[in-house]
């Protein structure tokens, strides 16, 4: 049975991780998509917490969020283990790289970090200032997609079946293949976009930290973790280890989120993402999981010190970000994607998903991700450059695919 729901775990995965990827590539003109591809970005209970804090507004389109918190309440931290893109591919990258033996695996200490992170984006979010765009994993996965490894798929891509067009028998089918894949994959000019080199060094800075610890990101630094964390300090869905156990450490040394106690008996809720690998290996079969109340709930890592610490942070940071301009809305220099709300409306509400940029990619290529022209604020928020491309006069795709109405039709 444990290792059947290892099986459908590692499938939920893929599946999420696959259905992630195709909603991305139904980003493009003309758009008729299946369901609205921005529909995992607003999964995200980090995006619509930060969003309804900064912009004190409530959107409808995030009602999915308030559904993943509401399970996690019963079932745990399940979306971190059988739905997150990045935890997926995280996964993967561990299982590339596993060393023997891993500098961190067990180690607990740096856990609180992503209670003070939370802390310190919920802190600048009342303050004032969004912060969702640079620590929640749909967003970061998206962002990374858009700017930096789809376009380098394309470039690689026409550069292969370019090589391969000299040959003379092949051309009539490398046309076809061309058109076949132009028909659903490839866009018919190369994107190119600022900021994809930075972008794509930060999420593979991410990847790098499974060299210290399997999902070394996930347990100590992902602020969604630990707001769902804390959405299952009571989850209802137990870990069970009955007398058979002889406290051999296999599963301890096994759980990738460092979740099990050494004594093997015990869990920490916040921690466990219910894989299930501790009751996949254990080699007497004694991990089982079940429905049950207990009045038994997991501690926090993090200090009333750590926590002031990352409040007062999150104040100085609020200011620190507004120092380069005292309004947002004057920066009359800035084009924003037609429909944009104020621009202080803007900044609380987008995420910096480039999902208005994918799209605009595939029709006029006039939206770009910013830099500091927009101010600290302002980075990766989409601006138009006339140098890269034109915005289509009767386009409103940007405002269609937005996943948090910063762009409105």
């Amino acid at each position: 049975m444990s290792q059947y729901l290892r099986r459908i775990r590692l499938a939920a995965q893929i599946f999420s991780l696959c259905l992630f990827v195709f909603l991305f590539l139904q980003a493009v003109y003309p758009y008729h998509p299946f369901f609205p591809v921005q529909t995992m970005l607003q999964w995200s209970p980090l995006v619509a917490l930060l969003t309804l804090l900064s912009s004190h507004h409530v959107v409808a389109a995030m009602w999915p969020a308030a559904l993943i918190l509401f399970l996690t309440l019963f079932l745990g931290r399940f979306f971190c283990g059988w739905v997150c893109p990045l935890g997926t591919i995280i996964d993967g990258f561990d299982y590339l790289i596993r060393p023997k033996k891993k500098l961190l695996s067990s180690s607990s200490r740096f856990r609180w970090w992503k209670f003070a992170i939370l802390t310190f984006v919920v802190i600048t979010a009342i303050a004032g200032s969004q912060l969702a765009w640079v620590f929640d994993p749909l967003v970061i996965v998206n962002r990374v997609l858009t700017v930096a490894i789809f376009p380098i798929f394309v470039f690689f891509t026409e550069a292969i079946l370019g090589l391969l067009w000299n040959v003379q028998f092949l051309d009539k089918t490398l046309f076809g293949i061309h058109r076949f894949l132009q028909s659903f994959l490839l866009p018919l000019h190369q994107p190119y976009f600022r900021q994809g080199g930075t972008i794509l060094v930060l999420f593979l800075l991410i990847l790098l930290l499974s060299g210290l610890g399997r999902r070394f990101w996930c347990r100590n630094f992902c602020p969604l973790g630990a707001l769902l964390g804390i959405f299952s300090k009571y989850r209802i869905l137990q870990r069970v280890v009955s007398e058979q156990c002889d406290s051999c450490n296999v599963c301890y040394f096994n759980c990738r989120m460092n979740a099990i106690k050494a004594d093997c008996l015990s869990f920490n809720k916040v921690e466990c993402i219910n894989s299930f690998e501790c009751a996949a290996v254990c080699p007497k079969g004694a991990v089982t999981y079940r429905f049950g109340w207990s009045p038994k709930s997991s501690p926090i890592d993090l200090s009333r010190r750590r926590f002031l610490t990352a409040g007062a942070v999150g104040l100085l940071g609020v200011g620190l970000l507004g120092l380069d301009f005292p309004d947002r809305n004057k920066r009359g220099s800035l084009i924003r994607p037609p429909g944009a709300l104020s621009e202080d409306q803007f900044l609380d509400r987008c995420i910096r998903c480039q999902e208005c940029v994918r799209i605009c990619a595939t029709t006029g290529a006039f939206l770009q991700p910013a830099w500091l022209e927009a101010g600290w604020e302002g980075i990766w928020s989409p601006v138009g450059d006339a140098r890269y491309g034109y915005c289509e006069y009767t386009c409103n795709l940007c405002a269609q695919v937005c996943p948090t109405g910063a762009i409105h039709l």
